[in-house]
């Protein structure tokens, strides 16, 4: 019964908040209120075919329940293709629920490193987050579409309010965040690609993007010379630092008293989920080593924070230059 208790718990984090689990299982099962409650229980034993349904339903590997130690790590993956943008709004809806969920727990945290800026903080700035798809769906897309015409196929208002969602979580669960001092370089890299191959309409849609993401490295700053986030009057711990050696991975490790998981980014905007015990516990261990070696760069470190920050501005400051100047379209 052990790994029928594991199955509820892992989908008690991926059932949306808004209903009731009991509800969807029983639905999901064809099974009355009162069969369900002896299965979430532990008083009735699943069939095995309910316990395939459920796990192929909530994306649940069967390794992840028994904690197989056979060498292989279980990961959750979801396919994107925006030839159906339905399946990065299911994406985003299923991240938004995750969070959600990690927001009712206690002694919850996200340690994070960030080869790339972690999306979290893109999240207030839409435009940012679809060009970050954009660049994402140029790369994998055989077919050429410029900026704005990616865009219009979207539905802004359904993934905005997602983004909000997520942001909202994020602002309220302390944080600790390892950054290089390349991390704001993919971000500026593909800009400045898309801007020279004429990707964009107009030179306002580009130099939106670059006054957003000033406004997104300000933001960030502030948040590290308080050492917390604020939004919406809440405040939640955040310390950042500063690694002196490019991490070469992107993960983002979601703590509770609970449960763990390890996200580790891939292809720009996807990522792989896994709940493996060992792999986590070695992904934290890595990532306090990388602590251990780097400054700190929140609170009374004003200097090492200005000279920093001031540098990215300055980058992002030399392509806003070359945009006004450069007629480049």
């Amino acid at each position: 019964m052990e790994i029928q208790k594991e199955l509820f718990n892992q989908i008690k984090l991926k059932v949306d908040p808004n209903l009731r689990m009991a509800d969807v299982i029983g639905e999901l099962l064809e099974i009355g209120s009162d069969s369900t409650y002896r299965r979430i229980r532990g008083t009735k034993e699943l069939s095995i075919s309910e316990m395939a349904k459920l796990c192929n339903h909530f994306n649940i590997s069967i390794d992840s329940l028994c904690n197989i130690n056979n060498g292989n790590i279980p990961f959750n993956y979801s396919t994107l293709d925006f030839a159906d943008t339905k399946a990065y709004e299911n994406y985003m809806y299923n991240i938004s629920i995750l969070y959600n969920n990690l927001l009712k727990s206690n002694n919850k945290e996200f340690i994070i490193t960030a080869q790339d800026i972690p999306i979290f903080h893109f999240m207030p700035y839409p435009e940012l987050v679809f060009f970050k798809l954009y660049a994402w769906n140029q790369s994998y897309s055989e077919k050429r579409i410029c900026f704005h015409d990616f865009v219009a196929q979207l539905d802004r208002e359904k993934l905005t309010e997602y983004y909000n969602n997520i942001f909202n979580v994020y602002t309220q669960v302390p944080s600790i965040e390892v950054w290089s001092l390349h991390t704001i370089l993919p971000l500026i890299n593909l800009l400045s690609y898309y801007i020279d191959i004429s990707c964009f309409k107009d030179k306002d849609t580009p130099l939106l993007l670059c006054y957003q993401f000033i406004q997104l490295i300000e933001n960030i700053e502030k948040w590290a010379s308080d050492c917390c986030k604020i939004h919406k009057g809440i405040k939640s711990d955040f310390s950042l630092y500063l690694s002196p050696i490019d991490m070469q991975n992107d993960f983002i490790i979601t703590k509770s008293e609970s449960t763990k998981t390890t996200s580790l980014k891939l292809f720009t905007i996807n990522a792989i989920f896994s709940k493996d015990e060992n792999f986590n516990n070695e992904t934290e261990k890595w990532i306090k080593q990388i602590i251990s070696k780097s400054s700190m760069l929140s609170g009374a470190s004003e200097r090492e924070r200005f000279k920093f920050f001031q540098t990215i501005k300055n980058r992002i400051n030399n392509l806003i230059e070359t945009i006004d100047n450069d007629n480049f379209l």
